[in-house]
């Protein structure tokens, strides 16, 4: 008979600093596990014979065998267990919504209570090797001699690069920004991602042997014919860029702000950097609209730079809301004001600069063509509020400039056009991540991007007949085990885990 262990250790979902103070500053909002608590945690694993949180992992994660080796005292395995499908191990363990259809949602634990806490013992075993206790990569092949280029260096390119280096091809990566990363970078504030995890991991990617050339656009500063003239494949991983544009009046205020390019700004070339630099005078009174995740850094983040009011303007109520609920509670706990069922229909300014706006009632309608309940306006029913700022965070779609330079062929909302393979309708060239899907999570656009890599290396070899798929050649043809000892028979003597 099964028993399952129904608590989890330390609160649910995970500890978090107090509201009052992180609401301060930029340190981060969840704290980690000690190793007692993480041992204790990763206990509570069935070892299910069919462990359906892998199914579940866009990277397929070996969840079973990081935490059999966590609850048994063996980090430096469990650290292998997660590094053979994801480099960027210690990113994804904070930025992965593992409760909302991932891992966690998928967990058998939780018919008897909460589900395991499979984010933060993975956050531990990639801080207790950062922190310290340095592991070999994972063994690379022979060089091939074939080579590749890589269009963008955000978690698609980064783990499409990384794995196009296990298998023996040379990469060079072309990425627009000073820092590597994308949207990992300046999408997603300090206190949710310190940014010395990212750049940590980001930078090992690199030593295993990919060269990149950084403050270089394709389409603008070199093309696609010329890399194709010294390599034998490209793949365009360029994230999404293009924001949906609103025709609300008085959008040109000065005040309006564009809440992709407000992270940018804040978070791009590093937060220090901007809060010694030029910071923008945001006033006393924010509105953040939208109702996604990008909405919520932009709120948190105005937050923590005014110490100011700041409301979130979602024209749906709160069910229908797309964000993830732990971050919507951490907003409510630092003082965000929600307002559901609110649209702003016109921003009101004097002498060019904004100083309201009329925010109108809504409700729900018929459902559209997505299924969704359409919001329509209830007449008569209009507000004006005073405001400093407003920050428009309402969707972006892939971003479709290289496309438009290179002529490549396009799909719904500027996505590049994609077959079965990941090639594009230029030969030699292949896209992937959000570039072809759209605005997406990070450990999904990473799991694009290792598909991508994976078929650009069966069209090097000639193998383009073998559609194998990853989690087929990782779970199927070979065990966890057998990957685990490829590993260490290829890696040179190191220090004892601690």
């Amino acid at each position: 008979m099964v028993v399952i262990k129904p608590n989890r250790v330390g609160p649910f979902p995970f500890p978090k600093s107090d509201p009052e103070e992180r609401k301060k500053g930029f340190s981060e909002v969840e704290q980690p596990y000690t190793k007692e608590q993480a041992m204790l945690e990763a206990d509570r694993c069935l070892r299910c014979g069919t462990p359906v949180c892998i199914d579940a992992c866009p990277v397929q994660l070996d969840v079973r065998g990081m935490m059999d080796a966590v609850a048994n005292g063996d980090f430096q395995k469990a650290y292998h267990r997660i590094r053979e499908t994801n480099p960027l191990l210690g990113v994804t363990a904070r930025c992965c919504p593992q409760l909302q259809g991932l891992c966690e949602d998928a967990c058998v634990v939780r018919w008897g209570g909460q589900p395991l806490s499979i984010g933060m013992v993975q956050r531990f075993v990639a801080d207790w090797e950062q922190a310290g206790s340095r592991q070999p990569d994972p063994k690379s092949e022979a060089p091939t001699g074939k080579s590749v280029v890589v269009v963008g260096a955000g978690p698609a390119g980064l783990a499409a690069a990384e794995l196009l280096i296990r298998y023996g091809h040379s990469v060079t990566m072309y990425e627009e920004a000073h820092s590597l990363g994308g949207t990992a970078w300046y999408g997603i504030p300090d206190y949710h991602l310190p940014k010395d995890v990212l750049t940590y991991e980001a930078e090992r990617i690199v030593a295993q042997g990919a060269k990149v050339i950084r403050g270089v656009k394709v389409g603008r500063d070199v093309s696609i014919s010329s890399l194709l003239s010294e390599s034998d494949a490209v793949l365009v991983a360029t994230g999404s860029r293009d924001v949906k544009k609103l025709n609300t009046p008085g959008s040109d205020l000065d005040g309006v702000l564009d809440g992709y390019e407000f992270l940018r700004e804040v978070y791009g070339a590093g937060l220090e950097s901007y809060l010694n630099g030029n910071r923008k005078n945001l006033g006393s009174e924010v509105l953040v609209v939208g109702g996604g995740d990008t909405a919520l850094d932009c709120a948190r983040t105005a937050l923590r730079l005014t110490q100011g009011h700041v409301s979130v303007l979602y024209r749906r109520d709160e069910k229908e809301m797309p964000a993830d609920p732990i971050m919507v509670k951490e907003a409510e706990e630092e003082g965000v004001e929600f307002k559901f069922l609110s649209d702003p229909s016109e921003y009101l300014g004097e002498n060019g600069k904004l100083t309201g706006a009329v925010v109108q009632a809504m409700r729900l309608g018929a459902p559209d063509s997505t299924g969704r309940k359409h919001p329509e306006p209830i007449p008569g029913k209009a507000a004006t509020v005073k405001c400093d700022s407003v920050i428009l965070a309402v969707g972006r779609g892939p971003d479709s400039f290289l496309a438009k330079k290179e002529g490549l062929k396009t799909g719904p909302k500027g996505a590049i056009a994609v077959d079965d393979r990941y090639t594009t309708s230029m030969a030699r060239v292949f896209a992937t991540g959000d570039a072809t899907t759209g605005e997406t999570l990070v450990v999904k656009a990473m799991g694009h991007g290792r598909e991508a890599a994976q078929r650009v290396h069966e069209f090097l070899s000639g193998l383009e007949d073998r559609h194998v798929s990853l989690y087929e050649q990782y779970y199927t043809k070979r065990t966890t085990e057998d990957a685990y000892q490829d590993m260490l028979s290829g890696r040179e003597e190191e220090t004892p885990p601690d």
